[in-house]
């Protein structure tokens, strides 16, 4: 009786464990949530002044260097109120052309499964590596 007393008293002190650990683990993503929706901005600022389209960007054959591409997105979604790093992303990826779209095909495949892109700071780090800058 013992044995099994104890077997069961190990068990739901693992559950508990393991709950206890992924309750930790949100509250913490919560957090950094709602950091997020405490700085979004008053107003969409794209609304009030004309945003220009954002350009695309294709690779080192485009016009327009990364460097600069990446400032245009980020300034774009600053105007937008968009601060979240996965629909910054998403924004970006939506005006990225061959061949650049085709070295970072995985964040469109994590975008189809509405799984998490990441942060946009190793979005723009990727490219970068992929460019030499």
């Amino acid at each position: 009786m013992d044995q099994v007393l104890n077997r069961a008293i190990n068990h739901y002190n693992g559950a508990l464990t393991t709950a206890y650990n992924r309750i930790a683990s949100l509250e913490a993503e919560v957090t950094c949530l709602w950091g997020e929706l405490t700085r979004l901005p008053g107003g969409n600022i794209a609304s009030k002044t004309k945003v220009p389209e954002l350009p695309t960007f294709a690779g080192s054959e485009n016009k327009m260097q990364l460097h600069d591409w990446l400032s245009q997105i980020a300034l774009y979604c600053s105007a937008s109120g968009i601060i979240v790093d996965d629909q910054k992303i998403i924004c970006a990826l939506t005006r990225l052309r061959a061949p650049t779209s085709t070295y970072i095909k995985s964040y469109y495949d994590k975008v189809q499964v509405r799984q998490g892109v990441g942060s946009w700071d190793n979005f723009a780090q990727k490219l970068k590596n992929i460019y030499g800058q």
